[in-house]
């Protein structure tokens, strides 16, 4: 089932999206702005290509391609971790290609899965992780609902140092009560 917004569409990943994750990943910027989840090594089509096939063994996640409604191009990934039904909660981590940076693409796909994990599936919290540092990714979850509740205090290295990372979250009752 694919989960569609007014300019993407999210569906699950297929193996021939494998050379469009290498090409995105191994764009250095991309890589950097990860934070946390910084990829350090450049990856290859075939290791993209097994990862995919990989992806979503486990029941508590599902990794979603970023399309364009218009042409079906491939804009990046969306990926849930942690999926708890007990729980109601969910890890969220996207990842654009640069090109479709300030475009509005990552709050409409984020605001279009979270609003589809709240009414569909009745869940209570959706998270994230993001480098202090990173303004754009910020704004960007603000903007979808997101609020910072807390500091990892220089949890990964980046950059030529160690950097902090907030932790955001948004609540299906945040979402109802509307945006602040």
């Amino acid at each position: 089932m694919n989960i569609e917004t007014k300019r993407l569409v999210l569906r699950a990943l297929e193996p021939e999206d494998a050379e469009t994750m290498a090409r995105i990943i191994n764009d250095p910027e991309v890589r950097e702005s990860l934070g946390a989840y910084n990829l350090v090594f450049p990856t290859s089509n075939e290791l993209e290509k097994r990862w995919i096939a990989d992806s979503g063994k486990r029941g508590d996640e599902s990794n979603l391609a970023v399309t364009r409604r218009s042409d079906g191009r491939m804009l990046g990934l969306l990926a849930l971790r942690d999926i708890s039904d007990r729980n109601g909660s969910a890890h969220l981590a996207i990842m654009l290609e640069r090109k479709a940076w300030d475009k509005g693409y990552g709050s409409e796909a984020i605001a279009g899965v979270v609003g589809h994990l709240f009414d569909a599936f009745n869940m209570h919290r959706v998270w994230l992780r993001v480098d202090q540092g990173n303004a754009r990714a910020i704004r960007c979850y603000e903007k979808c609902g997101f609020r910072k509740e807390g500091e990892l205090r220089e949890d990964h290295f980046a950059h030529g140092g160690w950097r902090s990372s907030y932790l955001m979250s948004v609540l299906a009752s945040d979402l109802r009560r509307g945006p602040r």
